[in-house]
């Protein structure tokens, strides 16, 4: 990423935590909602979160799951304020993918990565991508919160001159690959204003997806039988 990219994406973090202060841990939580469900299934005993503000939907996760959890945020005010609420957490201040390297070598059954595909630089995405793939286990789920539109899109933004907002299928960068497969879609107006349902740009998704292992994502075919080429023989 670009210098500007980097100290406008930090100090993005700062401002979404001071905008959603009041709302952050307390309002629905269709994500931790999820992992319940997912929990009901096959037991949620990792997770790491990608932009998890103060580390609150990883404490809830620890609490209700006995899970061992991690996380990193842009924000170091989110950051400061979730290592002194909740200490049994591993989070840190960084910027993804960069700093995913913190992780290396681990793995979680599940990864939340929360409303930040939006303003990653298309430069890294592919990058993004692998090193999410690389830290979900293979039987995991992968929960993915973002905006979400029908054609891909890019917009000035306008909270930094120097970022891009970007809108289509938030699940593309891993949907693509035999692996995985979407197995629940959730989305819903960023408004309460019912007349906002009539605007795709203010949609976002809650998506779900499950990371086949490799044995299981690709089907087992027989190579066609060998044909005779009578002018191979004479």
């Amino acid at each position: 990423m670009k210098p500007e990219e980097i100290a406008a994406l930090a100090a993005d973090g700062d401002r979404y935590h001071r905008m959603n202060y009041e709302g952050i841990g307390t309002i629905a939580d269709p994500a931790f909602a999820q992992m319940e469900i997912i929990h009901a299934v096959s037991p949620v005993s990792s997770v790491l979160e990608i932009g998890c503000t103060t580390g609150f939907r990883l404490e809830k996760a620890r609490q209700a799951f006995g899970a061992r959890c991690a996380g990193l945020d842009a924000s170091e005010k989110a950051i400061a304020e979730g290592q002194k609420k909740y200490p049994e957490t591993d989070i840190r201040v960084g910027l993804a993918p960069r700093d995913l390297d913190f992780w290396a070598g681990s793995t979680f059954d599940t990864v939340v990565v929360g409303h930040l595909l939006y303003l990653l630089p298309r430069a890294v995405l592919f990058e993004f991508a692998a090193k999410v793939d690389s830290l979900l286990a293979e039987d995991g789920h992968l929960i993915v919160l973002d905006f979400i539109y029908h054609r891909d899109t890019v917009a000035s933004y306008s909270h930094q001159d120097s970022l891009n907002v970007y809108k289509g299928d938030p699940s593309t960068p891993w949907s693509w690959h035999p692996q995985y497969f979407l197995v629940h879609r959730n989305v819903y107006p960023l408004s309460e204003n019912l007349s906002s349902q009539r605007e795709p740009n203010q949609w976002q998704s809650v998506d779900v997806l499950r990371k086949f292992p490799l044995s299981q994502a690709f089907e087992s075919v027989h190579a066609p039988a060998s044909v005779h080429d009578p002018k191979s023989s004479s």
